[in-house]
């Protein structure tokens, strides 16, 4: 009569389990077994001498791996940053970044904004007119032909497969080329969808010619005000105002001139402010 509770199983013939269906058993919430799952569980331990001890064990090991999987945060040195820089430029480019005084204050902005360094709220060329943030954009104003391209499209192509930190670039000319393709309501939202979201980058930003799509429209204005409602993370580079060479306070004041007050205002909400100093390369 020893093995009385195990007699009585002839309803469970065909029924036994084996190790695989066990595991998929003992990993369930106990609450949750019927009847019978409990009694093939019962049976297969009694079978196979699993105590106490290994079914916690089978417990305690299936639990774990059950568990959601926490997403850690990428993380970026700064000195590594650099590192990996000065090699994809040269690779971008055809030449070698050359660091010298104005380049490393131009350079340093960017490598402690993206490695998100404290430092970045000391760089000589971050302007104090917007509170720094690691939260805001990168409004990047320099020289014509200083390199101010040519380093935004070197952390594009860096950061082309770290989630989190990619972004897409756009000349200010190619998007109103894009706008203008957009001949029917289909096309226009996938132009929406495309400028309005994600993380992007525009080059030469108030030097695109006005857009010309059913009549005149200034298409900067109207991606620049719906990034800002989206809070979309923007990245932009532009020139100082023509005539005005090294002054930021005009340079941000055309913004005002060419796309209106509101996104004026709002230039302060959306960006760090960085001046990128240095002669044009290509003279």
């Amino acid at each position: 009569m020893e093995n009385q509770p195990f007699q009585q199983t002839d309803n469970l013939i065909g029924k036994e389990i084996g190790r695989h269906k066990y595991s998929d058993l003992i990993s369930k919430i106990p609450e949750l077994l019927t009847d019978l799952e409990k009694k093939q569980i019962e049976i297969y331990e009694h079978r196979n001498n699993h105590g106490k001890e290994n079914n916690q064990y089978l417990h305690d090991y299936f639990e774990m791996i059950n568990k959601p999987k926490t997403k850690s945060e990428f993380k970026i040195d700064a000195n590594e940053l650099f590192s990996v820089f000065k090699k994809y430029f040269h690779y971008i480019n055809g030449k070698e970044f050359e660091l010298n005084d104005v380049t490393r204050d131009n350079i340093a902005p960017f490598l402690y904004y993206f490695s998100k360094n404290e430092k970045f709220f000391d760089c000589k060329n971050l302007n104090n007119l917007s509170k720094p943030s690691f939260d805001k954009g990168l409004l990047v104003i320099g020289d014509f032909g200083n390199g101010k391209t040519s380093v935004f499209k070197t952390f594009e192509k860096i950061f082309k497969n770290f989630p989190g930190y990619i972004f897409t670039g756009y000349s200010a000319n190619h998007v109103v080329v894009e706008y203008e393709k957009c001949t029917d309501d289909i096309l226009r939202k996938e132009f929406e969808q495309k400028m309005f979201k994600g993380k992007k980058y525009f080059d030469d930003v108030k030097t695109e010619r006005t857009a010309s799509n059913y009549g005149k429209v200034n298409i900067f204005k109207e991606i620049l005000e719906e990034r800002y409602n989206q809070k979309s993370l923007t990245y932009i580079s532009c020139n100082y105002k023509e005539g005005h060479p090294n002054d930021i306070n005009e340079a941000l004041c055309e913004f005002g001139e060419k796309y209106g007050g509101r996104v004026y205002d709002r230039l302060f909400e959306m960006f760090n402010i960085i001046e990128f100093k240095g002669k044009s390369f290509r003279i």
